[in-house]
């Protein structure tokens, strides 16, 4: 049995051979009948080839090896699908995979009496991808679910090629900058919880409050409001500090809540002692949905609008790129924002917020130059530079 390795090499700071995704040489070691131990390398940098490659080398050194059964399109993706819940992976991506496989993909294929696995190639992928009508982004997401699901066959041995290899990745222009509520703007929102009338529900009496609490508190913590709606009561300490998660390390990770945002989250009542805004009953995702349409509401009713007077759109996760971008208009570095937020990495930080770190450089080169202005600018030496030259000499 033959396996793929990483010969790692300056720059690359990863030590472990079976790291994947660096782009360091990939080399084959193994048994092969007839042959013995075999160190080989694969001459390329991606794992998926050195795969392919790897099983190659086993067929061809066992010629007695009979072919294997073609494998059918609907047996791979349940095969693969299952893979993937047995990896635990998250319910959304899961539900994701599902449907684009199973729903489009495989109903594809049986339109066009494609059965077999083996029948699938670059052309056929070109034209399944065609008929995609989604945004860039998502377009980018779904062609590496593809990418990752012929993987998987590759592994299992059903396929040489990867044929998605062959299909070059979708092109995402970078957008507007990421938007955020300014200080004027965030305002008109609180003011608006005041005017909110729930239209019904267990907690009609208490939605503006809650809705006023949950404002302050994505605002100031930076919680998605998924996280927000389910944050649970004994997160938030005496302190009024919220804990955000516990690092890789074990050290655990606080964000001070102003005395406002601490005092609206103890006032709320308590439909269940353990969370301050979900019940606890039910499906969590009926819970926040419940409270994105109150979102959509309010909003109406803060009616913001650009310099144009046209109605900026806006969305719950404007509140935490708030959080995020006042951080840096504020003077925090980029990577203690990055903690903060729980991004993976702070390209991810870099790559969401990095106007406004540019803007907080206009910001320093704009109080530089005020600056110049409490200095005479012609070269002449003002009353106290004379004074204190004349007392060194």
């Amino acid at each position: 049995m033959l396996s793929v390795y990483s010969r790692h090499y300056p720059p690359c700071d990863h030590t472990d051979i079976h790291h994947r995704r660096c782009r360091c040489p990939k080399w084959i070691q193994g048994l092969v009948d007839g042959q013995g131990f075999v160190r080989v390398s694969a001459r390329t940098r991606s794992w998926e080839k050195a795969e392919s490659k790897a099983r190659e080398m086993e067929r061809v050194a066992d010629p007695l090896v009979k072919p294997d059964q073609p494998v059918t399109m609907q047996k791979a993706v349940a095969d693969y699908l299952a893979d993937e819940k047995a990896r635990k992976v998250g319910p959304e991506s899961l539900r994701k995979n599902k449907a684009l496989l199973e729903r489009e993909f495989v109903d594809w294929c049986k339109g066009r009496k494609l059965h077999l696995l083996r029948q699938i190639g670059p052309p056929e992928l070109r034209e399944f991808r065609n008929g995609w009508n989604n945004s860039a982004a998502t377009t980018l997401r779904k062609h590496e679910r593809m990418r990752g699901f012929f993987t998987f066959c590759i592994s299992n041995g059903w396929l040489l090629k990867n044929p998605m290899e062959a299909l070059r990745k979708p092109v995402v222009h970078r957008g507007k900058p990421t938007d955020y509520f300014t200080r004027e703007e965030f305002s008109k929102i609180l003011e608006a919880t005041y005017k909110y009338e729930y239209g019904g529900g267990n907690d009609c009496h208490f939605r503006k409050d809650r809705l006023k609490a949950l404002v302050l508190l994505m605002r100031w913590s930076g919680l998605s409001i998924k996280d927000a709606v389910t944050l649970e009561r004994t997160r938030v300490d005496a302190r009024g500090s919220l804990l955000l998660r516990r690092a890789k390390t074990g050290v655990p990770v606080f964000v001070p809540l102003p005395p406002e945002v601490y005092s609206a989250l103890r006032a709320l009542p308590s439909d269940n002692p353990r969370y301050f805004f979900w019940s606890g009953n039910g499906d969590t995702k009926s819970a926040i949905k419940g409270y994105q349409r109150s979102f959509w509401k309010l909003f109406k009713l803060a009616d913001i609008k650009h310099a144009d007077d046209s109605l900026k759109r806006c969305h719950p996760h404007m509140l935490r790129d708030t959080f995020a971008v006042e951080l840096l208009l504020a003077g925090v570095p980029i990577d203690q924002v990055s903690v903060l937020l729980a991004h993976s990495s702070v390209r991810i930080t870099e790559k969401h917020y990095s106007p406004w770190v540019k803007a907080r450089q206009e910001q320093m080169e704009t109080n530089v130059r005020k600056a110049w202005f409490r200095e005479p600018m012609d070269g002449a030496a003002s009353e106290s530079d004379q004074k204190h030259s004349g007392r060194i000499q």
